[in-house]
């Protein structure tokens, strides 16, 4: 069975630096057999990731060290039958400013753990707009 996971995160780098992080992350995905999307807004990126739980693993540990964010946050790991981006290694959905609230609210909650409603509607929208693309 695969795993899930989401995190937020603060945004600490350029577009053009976002660049380099698709690059790669579409290639190590690919090679540890994970799917996903990441979407960046002025100031936060969000995460979402599925795939076996070594490679999730693998995935934390560098996203860990990865000084071009900082304050993860992991908002949901579970366990999934079904994967939600089957077809992208990555999908990079880009900068939005609609989808700074969503982030924000889920980044910024009063309680340690978020609202599953804000949750879904975060990877809902993730979705809608990978598939636009």
């Amino acid at each position: 069975m695969d795993g899930s996971l989401l995190y937020v995160s603060r945004r600490m780098c350029t577009e053009a630096e976002i660049g380099d992080i698709v690059a790669v992350s579409r290639v190590r995905n690919a090679s540890l057999g994970v799917s996903g999307a990441l979407i960046a807004s002025r100031t936060r990126f969000a995460q979402f990731f599925e795939g076996p739980p070594a490679g999730i693993a693998t995935l934390m540990d560098s996203i860990r060290r990865d000084d071009r964010h900082t304050g993860i946050d992991v908002a949901l790991e579970a366990t999934t039958e079904r994967r939600r981006f089957s077809g992208w290694a990555l999908a990079y959905i880009g900068s939005s400013v609609f989808i700074d609230g969503l982030i924000v609210t889920i980044a910024e909650r009063a309680t340690p753990c978020p609202d599953p409603g804000h949750l879904e509607r975060l990877i809902r929208a993730m979705q809608e707009f990978a598939q636009g693309r």
